[in-house]
């Protein structure tokens, strides 16, 4: 999925416009679509992070990995936040089943692994 979010950059600029791509469970952003070839501003990896509805703004999620990274986001509107709540939650459940059936083919015991 790629659209629009807002971001919130600091208490001077405020909620900014960006280009977000969410693919290969990487959450990427761009200043805009038409300078994403410049490469992405910064990203954040959905497998690791939780996502949180704000209970007040019904356009508003926020992304964290606790201690390392926040990305605070808005939506156009409740729908359009709806859809990247779908497209993110979808990306992080298929993640963590993959990463799960990969563990339970594993014997894991004093320090290394083994398949089984």
């Amino acid at each position: 999925m790629e659209g629009i979010l807002f971001k919130w950059t600091n208490y001077i600029s405020g909620w900014q416009p960006r280009w977000f791509v969410l693919e290969g469970g990487t959450l990427s952003y761009y200043d805009s679509q038409e300078d994403s070839w410049k490469g992405c501003k910064g990203s954040i990896k959905i497998s690791v992070c939780e996502i949180q509805v704000h209970s007040s703004d019904f356009t508003r999620v926020d992304l964290t990995i606790p201690g390392e990274q926040y990305f605070y986001l808005r939506a156009i509107n409740a729908a359009e936040r709806q859809k990247w709540l779908v497209a993110l939650g979808s990306a992080k459940a298929c993640l963590t089943d993959n990463r799960t059936k990969r563990e339970k083919g594993k014997v894991i015991a004093l320090g290394y692994s083994k398949q089984v």
